[in-house]
């Protein structure tokens, strides 16, 4: 697949009428899922309580070093759920496989990449995503942690500083408004997943499908949403792979 393949306007980007007007959204929500139980039947609960008519399907990508109570969950929630689908990461380790894998499967004609299993990702943001993509007609919606009305409950108070360095610094040199180019959550046409080739294996993944976007010349616009740290558990992306932040974002801006 190529780096920026030809773009559909706005008005078609969506299958529709003949008459260009856009059909309608049909919502593939990707989860992430890493030994997760009571949280993410929350996630679920949440996400389809959220549901405004958009929700197509729940794909959970699931890690294979999952806890077996987790897999077992997985697979009786897929039984049971007839919109949701379990998928066991083929390629390993990394988020970002799973997230690569889960936009291949993905048949809705939008993605929600990525929510997270442990609830530090807030569902109730994906009915504001689909509200500005319908507004706007833009090809991408991500959630922004420092607009009014988002926020940050329980983050490291010296990584919220270089955050919002790395935040400011990453949107000037890419000479964009969307401000918080790293965060994983938001909503990506299937023809933005298709038509990028997507290189990220970790947590870099988060940023990759932020900027190649936006150097391709595909409309971003944001929402604001609601970070909240993980109650149980560690978080698997460790302070130094932060620095594959920037390496992805600096070889995506070089290249052009």
């Amino acid at each position: 697949m190529g780096q920026a393949s030809s773009r559909l306007s706005p008005a078609t980007k969506v299958a529709g009428d003949p008459m260009g007007e856009p059909g309608p959204i049909r919502l593939s929500v990707i989860i992430a899922v890493y030994s997760e139980t009571d949280s993410l039947v929350e996630t679920i609960r949440r996400v389809e309580a959220a549901d405004e008519g958009f929700l197509h399907e729940i794909i959970l990508t699931i890690s294979p070093r999952s806890s077996e109570e987790c897999l077992q969950l997985c697979e009786r929630l897929d039984a049971e759920n007839p919109r949701l689908r379990s998928h066991i990461q083929q390629r390993t380790p990394g988020v970002g496989w799973a997230q690569r894998e889960a936009m291949e499967l993905a048949t809705g004609t939008h993605v929600i990449g990525l929510l997270s299993a442990d609830l530090e990702t807030e569902p109730e943001a994906i009915p504001r995503m689909v509200r500005k993509l319908r507004e706007t007609g833009c090809d991408a919606v991500t959630g922004n942690r420092w607009l009014p009305g988002g926020g940050f409950v329980g983050y490291d108070r010296l990584k919220l500083v270089l955050n919002w360095i790395f935040q400011k610094s990453f949107s000037l040199l890419y000479s964009t408004r969307i401000g918080d180019l790293s965060y994983g959550y938001k909503l990506l046409s299937k023809e933005i997943c298709e038509s990028i080739e997507w290189e990220g294996t970790l947590h870099e993944i988060f940023i990759e499908t932020t900027v190649k976007p936006l150097k391709a010349g595909y409309h971003f616009e944001q929402v604001p949403t609601v970070w909240t740290a993980r109650s149980v558990g560690t978080s698997k992306n460790t302070f130094w792979r932060n620095f594959r932040y920037v390496s992805m974002a600096l070889r995506v801006w070089w290249r052009g």
